[in-house]
């Protein structure tokens, strides 16, 4: 461009001298040395850039808007930059692999295999349903069933009004409720005498409910003992605030809770096992057969997480009934219904209760994408029972689900645990599977004392359970 310029106003110097020169030689003009600036130099200065304005001109308007684009590419990083930094920080962070534990201090699981091992036992043998004597189709012909046939007595029994205008399947649950409630009748006494020397040395207000109902405290209640427990001071013992009873039930069950019902189920830990009302807590949880398994998992670590408390826990269900089982069969000609109940009492690592050790300690990993990993930072694939034969733990899913399968390997890949130690549960339930995950988990308790039992299942595919037995100590 340079050069343009250059040969232009030196040609055009060149003309307009020559033009300029011959007129004043022919006009005899004498110019001035301003006259000699003005039309020898600014002159052809002015002409050239007026030749060259167009073009000056269009270069200008291309570098604007070479500048403008620019400008706006800028922009558009800038926003687009900020837009993925904001749409980065809404993303969910991966969470952290955490870890949890609790102690249960027993267990109890009813099934028409039987009572706690005999279930498992029975699993490992692959015992199927039988023709259940009073459950029938639309054809009037006898159906299979998983049905507890002590069970049957203890609801006929029943001979409370409450119970008299519920259905079958509500009679039948409410005996497993208290079927279940009866087999920790030792564990409460202790959760009992603890509670209220808890709230002698800690709360005056209960302290002086208890001090009122001495009788509650002791069957063998006197005049003269009641003075000296009303004058004798409190003994220091860890704090324990309350007894929270968990009783997890099918979602289609949310109706059919009475308060009638839950005030006689109050009424019985108040009596039955002298502890104040406003020591107890009762929660229904309303399970959904697709959120069971991480509802559950919830639960526990909100257990394990509340101090100075102490939980009852029992999940129970029940279809042997004709009534419930004409509309399912509307829909499906093969039905198997089942029933079963399970218990833990249960509480966090740093609640301590007189008199009583844990059986187990149930630990759970959350948010750990390697089964690998879980197994070595737990130590367990050190375990001798890798090498045995015998199943150590309880699957959740169904065995023919083949997405399921297929994550199972991939998880287990690359670790010492093989296909034959895994125990399949699903099919004891029959299709009586809304919180039939939640019962299979429970039975991991129940596995031999020799066993670390494990617990695994698909839905939540990073999280792992184990339950590890503890050393046999006395508590006083």
């Amino acid at each position: 461009m340079l050069k343009i310029t250059t040969g232009l106003f030196t040609a055009l110097a060149v003309l307009v001298s020559a033009c300029v020169i011959l007129y004043w030689r022919d006009t005899a003009y004498d110019p001035s040395g301003m006259d000699l600036i003005s039309y020898l130099l600014l002159l052809p200065l002015a002409i050239t850039a007026i030749l060259l304005s167009p073009y000056f001109m269009h270069k200008g308007m291309q570098r604007y808007k070479k500048q403008k684009e620019e400008q706006q590419r800028k922009a558009a990083e800038t926003a687009a930059q900020r837009e993925a930094e904001a749409q980065e920080s809404l993303k969910p962070k991966p969470a952290e692999c955490t870890q949890f534990e609790l102690n249960i201090y027993s267990a109890a699981a009813w099934h028409s295999f039987g009572e706690n091992e005999a279930i498992l036992e029975q699993s490992r043998q692959f015992k199927s349903p039988e023709l259940d004597p009073d459950l029938c189709n639309a054809y009037g012909l006898p159906l299979l069933s998983f049905r507890i046939q002590a069970l049957d007595e203890l609801a006929q029994l029943d001979g409370d009004d409450t119970a008299a205008r519920s259905t079958v399947r509500e009679k039948r649950i409410q005996q497993l409720l208290r079927h279940q409630i009866e087999q920790h009748a030792e564990t409460l006494w202790h959760v009992s005498g603890h509670l209220q020397r808890s709230a002698l040395y800690y709360d005056s207000e209960l302290a002086r409910q208890y001090r009122m109902h001495p009788a509650w405290t002791d069957s063998d209640y006197a005049e003269d003992e009641s003075e000296n427990r009303l004058n004798s001071a409190p003994e220091p013992v860890a704090k324990l605030n309350r007894l929270s009873i968990h009783i997890l039930l099918p979602e289609n069950l949310v109706h059919h809770c009475t308060e009638a019902a839950q005030k006689q189920m109050l009424r019985i830990f108040a009596d039955e096992y002298s502890i104040l009302p406003a020591q107890i807590k009762i929660e229904h949880h309303f399970i959904r057969q697709e959120e069971a398994y991480s509802a559950w998992l919830k639960l526990l670590e909100q257990i394990a997480q509340r101090e100075h408390e102490f939980s009852l826990i029992i999940n129970a269900d029940s279809e042997i009934d004709q009534e419930w089982l004409d509309e399912q069969l509307c829909q499906t000609e093969q039905y198997i219904a089942s029933e079963f109940a399970a218990s833990w009492c249960a509480a966090g690592s740093k609640t301590s209760i007189c008199g009583l050790a844990p059986r187990k300690t149930l630990k759970i990993t959350l948010n750990e994408p390697q089964a690998a990993q879980f197994l070595q930072q737990n130590q367990l694939n050190e375990l001798a029972q890798l090498e045995q034969d015998q199943p150590f733990i309880l699957m959740l899913d169904d065995a023919a689900d083949v997405r399921s399968a297929k994550k199972l390997q991939r998880q287990f890949a690359g670790t010492a645990v093989e296909m034959h130690n895994f125990l399949y549960i699903r099919q004891i339930f029959g299709d009586t599977q809304r919180v039939a995950k939640i019962f299979a988990f429970m039975l991991g308790m129940h596995f031999p004392e020799e066993l670390t039992g494990m617990v695994y299942s698909a839905d939540m595919d990073s999280a792992y359970a184990y339950f590890e037995a503890c050393p046999h100590e006395e508590y006083s």
